[in-house]
């Protein structure tokens, strides 16, 4: 068996060729009350995550055109102070200009520092001239299934919204990627001039749980296919193309287990995996010892010293990484022989 460390160098540096660059809006209440969506609390898988594609910057200034211009893609989370006339004009035209925005919300009265604004106040005083706003409401739902086969949700089977807001789309350009049960949409994206804009009506669907310890924070990212959703958005908002990132942020996982000989079991993952596996930590099968571990590609060949008996086994993996650096969490397959 060959070992993958060339290729997986080729595809990594393949995935840092795309040039763009992204920012995070942390000035306008990002970090009240509960909150920490920055880049280095709450919201930094989301950074980490995009850092395997783009440069991520984080800027407290007030935003203008001239500082936008440097980026290709604006990330705002629910802000809580609301931006200036001057603010509003510059996330537009640097719509309309060519350039993306992600648009992030949280439920109706979501007003953590108390001054009388909440996020869907804030973004609809100027977002209807893209076509769409966000609803006065609050809804929770998971999993989402209606989730639509758009340029962002490639990969995405379901996500969730914990107290979060819908939106109201009335404008051709504007399109709903996904809806809650009541047909509500809940993530839209569209066009605007020669730009492209994302939004969705929670927050939490992004939060990894860390931050500022005595904030209650609570681990969304890894819930469904948040994160994926999340990574596909600012892809498509950098480049205009869909891709499915689930193949970069998501752990290995076991495909099928095929006994080709009593003494030879070969396992198939959903992508390819990197060696050396450790095997007293990361591979045991109930009653057989193993004596070798081979990778090649998407295979793990299991080598056992002895016959594996006939009936049923459970492959129990843990901590197999793939080429992208994803390990894979402590799980079980069962099959028969």
């Amino acid at each position: 068996m060959k070992k993958i460390i060339t290729v997986s160098l080729i595809v990594l540096l393949a995935v840092f060729a795309l040039g763009a660059s992204v920012l995070f809006d942390a000035g306008h209440g990002q970090s009240v009350g509960n909150a920490d969506w920055t880049v280095n609390g709450a919201y930094s898988d989301f950074a980490n995550a995009l850092k395997r594609f783009f440069k991520v910057d984080e800027t407290y200034q007030p935003l203008s055109l001239s500082l936008l211009k440097g980026y290709s893609v604006l990330v705002i989370p629910e802000p809580n102070i609301p931006f200036s006339q001057e603010e509003e004009n510059a996330i537009i035209n640097f719509v309309k200009d060519g350039g993306g925005v992600f648009f992030i919300a949280d439920h109706e009265g979501a007003d953590r520092n108390h001054n009388g604004w909440d996020a869907v106040s804030i973004y609809d005083d100027f977002v209807k001239k893209l076509g769409f706003d966000f609803a006065q409401d609050t809804r929770s739902q998971y999993p989402i299934k209606y989730v639509f086969k758009t340029p962002i949700t490639l990969g995405v089977k379901n996500v969730g919204e914990w107290a979060g807001s819908t939106l109201n789309i009335f404008g051709k350009n504007v399109h709903a990627a996904v809806e809650l049960y009541t047909r509500q949409p809940y993530v839209i994206y569209g066009t605007y001039g020669k730009g492209r804009f994302v939004a969705i009506g929670d927050s939490s669907p992004f939060d990894d749980g860390s931050g500022a310890p005595w904030k209650s924070l609570y681990d969304g990212w890894h819930t469904g296919d948040d994160g994926v959703l999340a990574v596909n958005s600012v892809y498509w908002l950098a480049t205009g193309k869909s891709t499915n990132t689930s193949v970069y942020l998501k752990a290995p996982t076991v495909e099928s287990v095929k006994v080709v000989s009593p003494t030879k079991i070969v396992v198939s993952f959903d992508k390819k995996i990197l060696a050396p596996i450790l095997v007293r930590l990361n591979v045991n099968i109930s009653n057989a010892k193993v004596k070798d571990v081979e990778v090649e590609g998407n295979e793990m060949v299991i080598l056992l010293s002895e016959k594996l008996s006939k009936g049923k086994h459970k492959l129990i993996t843990r901590g197999i990484k793939d080429v992208y650096g994803n390990a894979s969490p402590l799980s079980s397959f069962s099959f028969e022989y």
